[in-house]
């Protein structure tokens, strides 16, 4: 599957601050339960290394046959409200069809 190199160093950055957040054990239970669910989805038997979670994880998005991995992978870490991993990816969206789209700054519009 072909992932967008922005959108898919976006991802992988912010899985490379989940997994050290929670190396740290300072990941929230959202956090902890995110963590879990990635590392099941990526096939991870074990915690990598901190230095080889984002290689790890841009290994295992882009080698996936599954179309759906990256919105799953997305909606685990915006489900970590106040975690910064959350901050990292909060404006990528993933619309019908798996485009993923990055809103970067969006203003409201005054039509009147």
């Amino acid at each position: 599957m072909s992932i967008d190199p922005n959108v898919l160093a976006e991802i992988t950055a912010a899985v490379g601050v989940l997994g050290k957040e929670f190396l740290d054990g300072v990941a929230s239970d959202a956090g902890k339960a995110a963590w879990t669910h990635i590392k099941a989805m990526f096939g991870w038997t074990s915690d990598p290394a901190p230095a080889e979670i984002s290689a790890k994880a841009t290994s295992a998005l882009s080698e996936s046959k599954d179309p759906d991995l990256t919105q799953q992978i997305l909606e685990l870490l915006k489900s970590d409200q106040t975690g910064r991993a959350a901050a990292l990816i909060g404006n990528l969206v993933v619309s019908s069809g798996g485009k993923v789209v990055i809103a970067y700054h969006i203003d409201k519009v005054d039509m009147n």
